[in-house]
């Protein structure tokens, strides 16, 4: 069913035009709004031989939604395990105006959200929140990561620990802002939701 009104797509808070895009019924019976995107995948998703770890995004957004959305870069203070001094560690993306019945920020441990926060801090000239943010050797993981390093040792934070904390301090405060606000970004719609729709984990329902 085509949308008669405006609204935020409930599934990555892009804004959608006035029949631009479609409305679906939830699981609890209420109404909510579809981009056009996110409409294509629901209905690849209904295919049988459908894999969310190959979801092809269209090239270019598609008609009906906004280009582009704001996005806060959101990052957590914490002592170094090593030299004991404070750090500033990035910890996620949400957006800065959620859509009715919104639940997703997408955190770092997911390399493609932190690919992404770290491209959204350097666009703006935020290099001194990037630089500690390295390709490191993970012994948990057993594989080369981007992660969260000490601005003052360099030592690695680790996605584990980091996230721990992430996790409680967004519990505590019953949301996202129990994390830092680092800075408020224009992002492109695809490159967001390519991190909506990845398939790597890393979203805490909020």
């Amino acid at each position: 069913m085509e949308n008669r009104f405006a609204g935020g797509c409930t599934l990555c808070s892009v804004w959608v035009a006035a029949h631009g895009g479609f409305l679906q019924r939830s699981e609890s019976g209420t109404w909510e709004v579809r981009c056009p995107t996110c409409r294509h995948i629901d209905e690849l998703a209904e295919a049988g031989d459908f894999d969310p770890d190959k979801i092809a995004l269209p090239a270019s957004p598609l008609p009906g939604a906004a280009p582009v959305l704001h996005l806060r870069v959101l990052g957590l203070n914490r002592s170094c395990w090593k030299c004991g001094r404070a750090t500033t560690c990035i910890a996620g993306l949400y957006p800065t105006r959620p859509a009715r019945g919104y639940c997703g920020l997408f955190t770092t441990e997911n390399p493609r959200t932190m690919e992404l926060a770290v491209h959204l801090l350097e666009r703006n000239g935020r290099t001194d929140l990037t630089a500690p943010v390295k390709s490191r050797y993970s012994r948990a993981m057993r594989e080369r990561q981007l992660t969260n390093g000490c601005r003052h040792c360099d030592a690695l934070q680790g996605n584990f620990p980091v996230q721990e904390e992430v996790f409680g301090q967004v519990v505590a405060a019953g949301g996202p802002d129990g994390l830092d606000t680092l800075l408020v970004a224009e992002c492109p719609t695809l490159e967001w939701q390519a991190v909506v729709h990845d398939n790597g984990g890393g979203v805490i329902a909020v």
